[in-house]
């Protein structure tokens, strides 16, 4: 059986780039090992519940903007749709080519495009996949090649790419969740520096998934943690398909399962246990709510795995 810290062969304190041993200590319980004192059992702390409402309140208005980001994405998959669902242009042995109205207004299509800064024979790219304009949309800034979004022509293929852009929206919660519980401890410098270093540490685990992962597509290193959307579907897409989603979901069930070891690690188990259960029981909420309206949990499910 695997140990618990197998993961993570690294300094803790360099792992949260600072000393954090002194906060571990202010948040251990007291150990009580008097034998044969018998003790009360503690209130629960007024502080205990007002961090306990403050999180209800801060995970309700997590749950309103996520819900305002799925319906961002929905609404512009339904406008591709659209656009897909439009009459189909006119064939060409309708209009007469040797139409001297055509030949005389009608430039060639090399000069009215060589001027132009808009290719118009390039492949829409979907409106819900990140865009960086210019030549920077050309090809990502690390110099890979450009994904085939030629590729993204029928709307069940959209739908697929919409669908992975929600998972990994969902997943990024628990990053936020993490955050949440930690940045009031050790500080949100030291919190994102642990986020971001689980990254790097994935990544040896898992390369193929966590490539260029923490840099989105200006260039820009992710110094908080998060991971880019289109850059994660990318490398799941060049995977052999028969085991894409399994190697996916392990590397990033590998990446929640770090963190968690790292807060144990630096904070003590109690911190851990604290932290995993605010992530259990908010995929847990949400798969009784999706549950309630009728709604897939397929992938909320997927997600449960990663904390159980």
């Amino acid at each position: 059986m695997r140990k618990p810290d197998d993961d993570l062969k690294i300094d803790i304190n360099e792992l949260f780039g600072g000393d954090i041993s002194s906060v571990r200590e202010s948040v251990e319980e007291p150990r009580h090992e008097a034998a044969g004192v018998e003790t009360a059992p503690a209130a629960e702390p007024a502080d205990t519940k007002a961090a306990e409402r403050q999180f209800q309140e801060w995970m309700t208005a997590r749950e309103k903007e996520l819900e305002l980001k799925t319906q961002e994405l929905e609404r512009r998959l339904q406008e591709l749709r659209d656009q897909q669902l439009q009459t189909p242009p006119v064939p060409a042995a309708e209009v007469p080519i040797s139409s001297p109205v055509l030949e005389e207004v009608a430039p060639p299509v090399a000069e009215a495009t060589a001027d132009s800064p808009i290719d118009f024979n390039a492949p829409i790219l979907p409106p819900f996949l990140p865009k960086t304009g210019g030549a920077a949309s050309a090809a990502p800034a690390t110099g890979e090649t450009a994904p085939a979004e030629a590729n993204l022509t029928s709307v069940g293929e959209l739908e697929r790419m919409q669908k992975e852009y929600e998972f990994l929206m969902l997943y990024d919660e628990f990053r936020g969740i993490i955050i949440h519980e930690l940045k009031d401890l050790v500080g949100e410098k030291k919190t994102y520096k642990m986020l971001e270093r689980t990254v790097e540490l994935a990544r040896e685990k898992y390369p193929e998934i966590f490539r260029n992962a923490n840099w989105n597509a200006a260039g820009n290193l992710l110094e908080d943690g998060s991971l880019d959307s289109q850059r994660l579907i990318e490398n799941k897409s060049a995977l052999d398909a028969t085991n894409a989603k399994t190697v996916f979901d392990l590397a990033l069930g590998s990446l929640v399962s770090m963190r968690l070891q790292a807060v144990e690690k630096g904070l003590g188990t109690g911190m851990k246990n604290k932290v995993r259960a605010r992530l259990y029981h908010w995929i847990n909420e949400k798969i009784e709510k999706e549950s309630l309206h009728h709604k897939n949990v397929e992938d909320l499910n997927r997600l449960k795995n990663f904390v159980v």
